[in-house]
């Protein structure tokens, strides 16, 4: 039995622990909501948030549909945990997901090849594969932390990012996963027959 306790937290102590912790040293300026894992102090964090792009959100089940999908943002665990620690705490924190939004149906997540992350962890929670995001060029900023090529809703150039005094990183490609969060088993199934995916061929537990 995992012997932690999972909690609702601010958003800003979840970005002061990712910034600590996580590659990417930074996160969504709003993430929200955002779990902590708890032993006698803070381990872990797990951050939902909007997707920067309206088109990620609306490849799930359409333009319509965009406000009912949302992103697995950052996740980080200290590494003095048991085995299966992170598939439990995703797990629970989907849970209290649906529960502080309910109009949420499902969650994307992308796991980053260029630091050996292949999703197996999210596999474990019955998340399904849809495919992959094509490599990309992000920036560095002085500060070490990774920066998408569009903030707040603009699109930043390699000279605006040089100027900016940012470093040009590639980054390999990223495969995408996805959580189906339904109302009942007839929602389910609805979810299943409308995704853009296709959802019958796999599925991992």
């Amino acid at each position: 039995m995992i012997p932690y306790t999972v909690k609702l937290i601010p958003d800003t102590l979840a970005k002061t622990y990712i910034w600590e912790h996580h590659y990417s040293h930074g996160s969504h300026r709003h993430p929200k909501p955002c779990f902590g894992l708890y032993d006698s102090s803070l381990i872990g964090v797990l951050m939902f948030a909007v997707p920067g792009s309206e088109r990620v959100r609306a490849s799930i089940f359409g333009p319509e549909y965009v406000n009912h999908v949302t992103e697995l943002h950052r996740l980080h665990i200290l590494d003095i945990t048991p085995k299966n620690t992170e598939s439990w705490f995703i797990s629970r924190c989907l849970k209290l997901l649906k529960q502080e939004k309910p109009e949420i149906w499902a969650v994307m997540s992308f796991s980053d090849t260029t630091e050996g992350h292949t999703g197996i962890i999210y596999q474990a929670t019955n998340a399904y594969r849809i495919g992959m995001s094509p490599r990309a060029t992000f920036y560095r900023d002085q500060n070490g932390r990774l920066r998408y090529p569009r903030q707040c809703g603009i699109n930043i150039s390699k000279s605006e990012a040089l100027d900016r005094g940012w470093t040009i990183e590639k980054r390999d490609k990223k495969f995408r996963y996805l959580w189906l969060l339904p109302d009942s088993k007839a929602h389910k199934t609805w979810m299943i027959k409308n995704c853009k995916y296709d959802l019958t061929q796999q599925s991992f537990s």
